[in-house]
């Protein structure tokens, strides 16, 4: 009995063991997704998405690729670049890197590589030197224009917003349709706008290691209190654009639905109010996956007008 007793035993301990070791890969991947830049990259690929549904062509699958390898390239280059800010600000991330920073530069070569061969695959003339010139872009940033930032207020946020809402231009010249008209450039400015929202909300989290660096961010320039109010008159400007853009049919009816990416910011925009709320998490949660939802809405549009 007492050696049936020590199997069971045995058997136990290994089952408990496989358990944890389970729980530590389920953590490991959930801290990747959000930390490593999986859940950011997903949310431009999806901005390429959505123009696409609001172009109303083919989606080219490739083309999301192409996005996400680029994107997830230049936020992991970042990381690993901001890691020792990271120590001293952004603790949960920085703890999730470490376990494998002496790795990340062959990751974000890797990440590169896949993009360019892609982009050079799939791609035409333009699109290649366009793409380039973005991924290229938003690698120079840390290294060369994030110095800017100590000189000329919030240029971080209009830097990255401009970059990220040229994804518009790199979508029509894809899809070998470039043209500039008033949807083009109205489609510009709302992606600008919610990219403003976002990347100054995310700054908050940054305040005391962008001081020791002396960035002039606009959370450290307005205040956060500041801040969230120009925010909410960001989020309102986005929503006159939206209904305006329906009323001279520049957008199609089911963009009305990209509204709720506004209700979407009101809430965690007053949330904030309360000092206590822990931005970096709704950084890394709410604002950085905002995106991934407007393909739905911009499907659940469609069908609503076609019902009706």
């Amino acid at each position: 009995m007492n050696e049936i007793g020590n199997v069971n035993d045995v058997v136990f301990q290994d089952y408990l063991n496989l358990f944890n070791r389970l729980n530590k890969v389920k953590s490991f991947l959930k801290d990747e997704f959000i930390y490593g830049g999986h859940l950011a990259s997903l949310g431009v690929s999806f901005i390429a998405l959505s123009m696409i549904l609001l172009f109303d062509i083919n989606i080219k699958w490739e083309f999301i690729l192409i996005v996400y390898f680029s994107t997830i390239c230049i936020y992991n280059y970042d990381h690993y670049k901001e890691f020792r800010k990271d120590s001293s600000g952004n603790l949960t991330r920085a703890h999730h890197l470490k376990r494998y920073i002496r790795f990340l530069p062959l990751i974000i070569a890797i990440y590169g590589i896949v993009s360019l061969i892609l982009l050079f695959y799939f791609g035409n003339f333009g699109s290649m030197l366009f793409g380039i010139a973005l991924l290229l872009f938003g690698l120079l940033y840390t290294e060369k224009f994030k110095k800017i930032t100590k000189k000329i207020v919030g240029f971080k946020n209009f830097y990255t917003s401009f970059s990220i809402s040229s994804l518009i231009i790199l979508t029509a010249i894809f899809y070998n349709t470039f043209f500039i008209n008033c949807t083009l450039i109205l489609i510009f400015l709302l992606l600008f706008l919610r990219l403003m929202i976002n990347t100054s909300y995310c700054d908050i989290k940054d305040i005391e290691s962008d001081k020791k660096e002396n960035l002039l961010t606009l959370p450290i320039v307005f205040g956060r209190k500041n801040l969230l109010v120009f925010l909410h008159i960001l989020n309102i400007f986005f929503i006159v654009l939206i209904v305006l853009g329906i009323y001279l049919e520049l957008l199609p009816l089911y963009s009305i639905f990209l509204l709720v990416s506004s209700v979407y910011s009101f809430f965690y925009l007053y949330k904030t109010k309360n000092a206590n709320t822990d931005v970096g998490s709704i950084s890394s949660t709410l604002v950085d996956g905002e995106f991934i939802i407007w393909p739905v809405l911009l499907l659940m549009g469609k069908v609503f007008v076609m019902i009706m």
